[in-house]
């Protein structure tokens, strides 16, 4: 059973949480399956750059698509197989970034294609998910799938600033550690089938996972990869099924320090034995606006689909230009040059484009300069 109790006002913004989940998937069900398909596609690249992001990685979005559309281009292809391309491309100040990217696509690709196989959840599919999160990274050969043998912390970094803030003081490593997650795990398993709406589960799963802190390193990025294993394995299917749908990762990176503040206020800022000592209704609240703010994501994408079956071929071309640069501004010469097209047609083309919001600029006149989207 859940370590604590779920107050009316909560009860009452889950029920019009999964009724409003509901309505969103009736939408989308009614939707053409490439339009699903390119809105599934976006969410999941939002929730690739904003979790790693969280974590002070810097890809953008449009970087990340990149790298997974040129996975894609071969069949059968890992990261691996492309590494070097990708990091050819892209700056250099960006490798542990990218090694990053490359893991959290895969373990959130393994959850979306399989998330039943997470139920019952078994201490070798969280050490086994921590495996693929940190694969591609060679400093993580050593930990990678192994509990923690350090002190470590919840910290709060600024990669601007430099700036650190320990929020939660963790588990200690050895024995407190290992008991914990076997005790997390055994609770889970028992709770989940009995928990209505599956998000009070999962919350409890998700702060307690953070509280022990099992790993040296992604727990947090981990910990937001069960937590979408658990609603995609809900009793609703009209929630389970919108899940894929919503960047939910893109709603906590755009309210990181209230996340940071919420995790403080559950725990007082340390470990406690007694999962009963946590206000988990914090989290909760906090869940259920992330939830709620991340479904009208749903209407963006599914303009921009619409917008796309809009464009010409020469637009299409234009675009796809900009995709092989995705960290450059590009000129219009540079496109008339890249497509040998009339400068007027590429100036025609570049204004459509802006007005779909497909391209942003910067400057004015002869100096304008245009960059993709997300």
């Amino acid at each position: 059973m859940l370590s604590y109790e779920i107050n009316q006002d909560l009860i009452r913004a889950l029920k019009e949480l999964f009724s409003l989940c509901q309505r969103r998937w009736d939408q989308v069900d009614a939707y053409p399956e490439p339009k699903k398909k390119y809105i599934r596609k976006h969410s999941l690249i939002s929730n690739i750059g904003a979790s790693t992001r969280i974590e002070n990685a810097i890809l953008t979005d449009v970087e990340i698509d990149w790298i997974d559309k040129d996975i894609n281009t071969e069949s059968n292809a890992t990261f691996k197989d492309r590494e070097h391309v990708i990091k050819d491309k892209l700056s250099k100040d960006k490798e542990r970034s990218i090694e990053e990217v490359a893991g959290y696509r895969d373990a959130i690709q393994i959850i979306n294609h399989a998330p039943k196989d997470f139920v019952p959840m078994r201490e070798s599919n969280i050490k086994g998910l921590h495996r693929e999160i940190m694969k591609y990274y060679s400093g993580a050969v050593h930990y990678q799938g192994n509990y923690k043998t350090q002190i470590n912390s919840v910290v709060e970094s600024n990669s601007r600033t430099g700036s650190k803030k320990t929020l939660l003081r963790t588990a200690d490593p050895g024995i407190e550690t290992e008991t914990s997650m076997h005790d997390l795990v055994a609770w889970f398993n028992a709770t989940l089938m009995t928990d209505p709406w599956c998000l009070p589960t999962a919350v409890e799963f998700v702060f307690r996972f953070l509280a022990i802190h099992p790993f040296q390193d992604g727990n947090g990025r981990l910990s937001r990869l069960f937590f979408q294993a658990i609603l995609m394995n809900s009793e609703d299917n009209y929630f389970s099924a919108i899940i894929p749908y919503i960047a939910l990762d893109r709603e906590v990176e755009k309210t990181r320090p209230q996340y940071y503040l919420v995790l403080n206020k559950c725990s007082g800022g340390h470990f406690n034995p007694d999962p009963a000592k946590y206000k988990y209704n914090e989290l909760l609240a906090y869940m259920i606006q992330v939830i709620r703010e991340s479904l009208p994501n749903i209407d963006h994408y599914a303009q921009k689909y619409d917008l796309l079956q809009t464009l010409s071929e020469t637009d299409l071309k234009i675009l796809a230009c900009f995709k092989e640069q995705p960290e450059h501004y590009l000129q219009t010469k540079n496109i008339v040059e890249m497509l040998n097209i009339p400068r007027r047609t590429a100036i025609y083309s570049l204004n459509k484009l802006l007005a779909a919001s497909f391209v942003q600029s910067i400057g004015r006149g002869a100096g304008v300069k245009y960059k993709i989207t997300f």
